[in-house]
């Protein structure tokens, strides 16, 4: 007997020598050919700006508002909660997978009495046992590190949520300062409308002007006040979008500003393509589930080698009677599958495929950055200068207005020309403020598109 544990006790020492035949193959970053620059960055973007974006770029617009909006966000969020949550359920699912490289102790105790006419009989027992199966092929390695991948990906899933609620919150919210101004660009135009109205029916009662002027002016008053329901409709819409982005009830929530006026717009540049790879969490996170699938891959692999298990044992009878016994035992088992109709090779298969989508998933998540920053890059041009033509634009109409009115009022100008230029003028107003918020939009897409502040050198799901 004691040569053969001395025999098993080499044999497993020499299997144990085996494990570094893992079935794992080490993981390599897909290949992809990225573009050495972007095209037309030069123009998109001031070569002078800061190309470090902070985590807290939404300061960059210097808003306080903001700020404490978005950090309220940040905190009360019910989407980003969830994703914490998740997280919590991959820590727990990568400790159970560990927990598959450690062996395992079971302790156990008995004690029983039976009696028959005079006489009795008491017996107790104390057990413990420990055994463990040997990870010869890198299959408990594998699930391992498959489970602590897919935690990894869920840390880079909440970053990416939380990127996407930073850039909703900033988007929200300019667009509710842009539809203020355009509420309070048709309420000036309403009540200027209304001044010509009262002096078209004054002249009308002087029998200066025909009942038709009259009706032409109420139309074009009644126009424009047509628009500020709806525009008074978008305004609280998009409050309570807004507030339940905040993580509370939108009833009774606005925002204190009045204006993008009040607001600074940042310059921003852009990274390397390369670069991109480390800035944004929802590439880190297909990667890392692709990293989880090759580590499925090798312990399926695995799953087709032999298990071996080491056990030990040992019992104490009559620990609580005068006399005890104690039996060790020690012992080693190989379990192999001989025949389970394809199952096991269905499943390397099945790791292989699976495998195999998560490569196109992630070629395709860099891609989609890819162009997301180029738009990005030429929403910035365009949009500064349409900006700067529709403000020009907005300039010469008002000016234009000014003096149809002016001639108007001396006689010199018909109605006509003064309802198409106060026409004109609304229109440029309107345009001019569409225009800058598209601006702070595509500053916004930018920074998103960018990854925020986030770099994944800086650990696993962390923003930096």
């Amino acid at each position: 007997m004691k040569q053969l544990l001395k025999s098993s006790l080499l044999a497993v020492a020499l299997l144990s020598t085996l494990a570094g035949c893992a079935m794992t193959a080490p993981y390599q970053r897909p290949e992809l050919a990225l573009p050495a620059q972007w095209d037309g960055a030069a123009g998109a973007v001031n070569p002078g700006a800061d190309a470090q974006i902070r985590s807290d770029w939404w300061r960059q617009f210097g808003n306080g508002e903001l700020d404490a909006l978005m950090a309220q966000a940040l905190a009360a969020n019910h989407d980003l909660a969830a994703a914490l949550s998740r997280i919590e359920q991959s820590r727990a699912a990568a400790g159970i997978a560990g927990a598959g490289r450690l062996p395992s102790v079971n302790l156990s105790a008995s004690a029983g009495k039976s009696s028959a006419g005079q006489g009795g009989n008491s017996s107790s027992q104390v057990a413990a046992s420990v055994s463990y199966e040997l990870d010869l092929w890198g299959a408990h390695a594998a699930r391992s590190d498959a489970a602590a991948a897919r935690l990894n990906s869920t840390i880079y899933e909440r970053d990416a949520v939380a990127l996407v609620l930073q850039a909703d919150v900033a988007s929200n919210y300019f667009q509710i300062l842009a539809l203020k101004d355009r509420l309070a660009i048709a309420r000036k135009n309403l009540e200027a409308a209304r001044k010509v109205l009262a002096l078209v029916e004054t002249r009308y009662d002087k029998g200066a002007n025909s009942g038709l002027e009259v009706s032409q002016q109420r139309t074009s008053v009644l126009n424009i006040e047509a628009q500020i329901p709806a525009l008074e409709q978008d305004l609280r819409t998009t409050q309570t979008a807004l507030a339940v982005l905040l993580g509370q009830a939108p009833q009774d929530f606005s925002v204190r500003s009045e204006s993008l006026a009040g607001l600074r717009l940042p310059e921003v540049a852009a990274y390397q393509p390369a670069a991109l790879l480390e800035r944004r969490p929802d590439i880190a996170r297909t990667e890392a589930l692709l990293a989880a699938a090759n580590a499925d891959l090798g312990a399926a692999r695995a799953a087709l080698y032999p298990n071996i298990t080491l056990s030990a044992g040992s019992a104490a009878a009559g620990v609580l009677s005068s006399g005890s016994s104690l039996v060790s035992s020690l012992a080693v088992s190989l379990t192999q599958s001989i025949f389970d109709g394809g199952r096991l090779r269905g499943q390397v298969q099945q790791s292989q495929a699976r495998e195999a989508e998560l490569v196109q998933a992630y070629l395709q998540s860099v891609l989609t950055g890819l162009k997301e920053v180029q738009d990005g890059l030429g929403a910035i041009a365009a949009s500064a200068a349409r900006q700067d033509l529709l403000a020009q634009a907005a300039s010469e109409a008002r000016e234009a207005y000014r003096i149809a009115n002016v001639k108007y009022q001396a006689g010199s100008a018909d109605l006509l020309t003064l309802l198409d230029s106060q026409r004109t003028q609304l229109q440029a107003e309107d345009s001019r403020v569409q225009a800058e918020l598209a601006r702070y939009a595509a500053a916004v897409t930018l920074y998103k598109s960018l990854g925020g502040g986030w770099e994944s050198g800086n650990g696993a799901g962390q923003v930096s």
